[in-house]
């Protein structure tokens, strides 16, 4: 859970191609006022507010009293069916499924949604995309009061876009966000806030060339790929940020395998990985054997590096076709040998540098290098 502390303003944008969209990062009863004014502003009819079962009824509540104060509510479900109208506002309220079931709500070339998520993967995530044609919203709002009523243990895990990003994106920002990571997963809303803003930052630099991430931007998938085999295996203890984690590792064992990234970049992934607070091994009863069983064919599209933020590129595109033989050797570097799987972690100190610091340089936009 994060810790409370003083109000939070940050804005940021995202572009992606000719569409662009601000990115508010918030906490305070002020910001609550303003998200009163800024729905009001939209001059919409009527608000259609999309929710799930998840979300916490405080939340929903305190979110449909400041909606209120700006037009005629009706909350719905999540799995409904009802389109908006014209004069209709969408305000997603959630996590990724909310979040996703929002642009079907939403009307075909209309007015985009407002998105409110209430997760650190919407937020870092989900949220700042438009892959897969999703449609432009009209504003991304983190609220950081959402996270204070996480599960235990959802905050770490939740944290896996910034690592990637810092790996894949924006290896400039390796020092600041390696002596900022806790194992723990405890912080407070400025460093969330910060690790939020480095993630808009990071995608926006790639996606405004690259809209639907089909290019450069499939950087943005780096280390999914094996999160995306292990997750019809049934590893119930295992989160899909952790599943991300192990994905990392398998790429990077890959590339290093391949000739293209060397022992000192793998190495800067499980340091990164320590800190976090990541496992670095299957979880039990899983093996090296099953996720190439869940693998089509035993083969896989992998996001690879040339280094650290610098995305290999294997016939003009950004993806590999892994083969099994390299998939298997990728995967040794998570199998489980003698250690348990530790989702706590070691948080042993970061070799490429230390210090803690502030909340606004943590939130400038990173130095990213492209892929050639």
């Amino acid at each position: 859970m994060s810790v409370p502390d003083p109000q939070v303003v940050l804005d940021r944008r995202i572009t992606a191609g000719p569409a662009s969209f601000p990115v508010q990062i918030r906490a305070g009863e002020e910001s609550w006022d303003e998200l009163t004014r800024t729905v009001a502003a939209l001059g919409a009819e009527h608000v259609l507010l999309v929710t799930g079962p998840g979300v916490p009824a405080a939340h929903t509540d305190r979110v449909l009293r400041h909606l209120r104060r700006a037009a005629p509510v009706r909350p719905v479900p999540a799995a409904s069916d009802i389109p908006a109208d014209d004069g209709t506002l969408v305000v997603g309220l959630g996590g990724t499924g909310v979040l996703d079931a929002v642009g079907r709500l939403a009307t075909p070339g209309g007015r985009g949604p407002v998105l409110l998520p209430t997760t650190l993967p919407a937020m870092t995530d989900t949220a700042l995309s438009m892959a897969g044609h999703r449609p432009t919203p009209l504003l991304v709002r983190a609220q950081l009061e959402f996270l204070d009523t996480l599960a235990p243990g959802a905050v770490r895990p939740g944290l896996y876009a910034l690592v990637r990003n810092v790996l894949a994106v924006c290896p400039g920002s390796y020092d600041q966000v390696c002596a900022r990571l806790r194992p723990d997963g405890r912080y407070g809303r400025a460093g969330l806030a910060s690790f939020i803003a480095l993630c808009v930052d990071a995608r926006t630099t790639l996606t405004c060339y690259d809209p639907r991430e089909e290019g450069p931007a499939a950087a943005l998938r780096y280390g999914h790929a094996v999160a995306d085999l292990l997750r019809p295996l049934g590893v119930g203890a295992l989160r899909y940020g952790d599943a991300v984690a192990l994905g990392l590792l398998v790429a990077a064992r890959c590339a290093r395998h391949l000739g293209t990234l060397d022992a000192a970049d793998e190495e800067a992934h499980r340091r990164l990985l320590d800190r976090w607070g990541a496992p670095t091994v299957l979880p039990s009863p899983v093996t090296t054997d099953d996720v190439l069983r869940a693998a089509p064919g035993g083969t896989a599209a992998l996001v690879l590096l040339d280094g650290l933020g610098q995305p290999h590129v294997s016939r003009g595109r950004t993806v590999t076709d892994v083969d099994t033989a390299l998939l298997r050797t990728g995967l040794d570097a998570v199998a489980p040998r003698t250690a348990a799987w530790d989702t706590a972690g070691t948080g042993r100190s970061c070799a490429r540098g230390a210090g803690t610091p502030s909340v606004v340089r943590d939130a400038t936009p990173p130095s990213v290098r492209r892929s050639p």
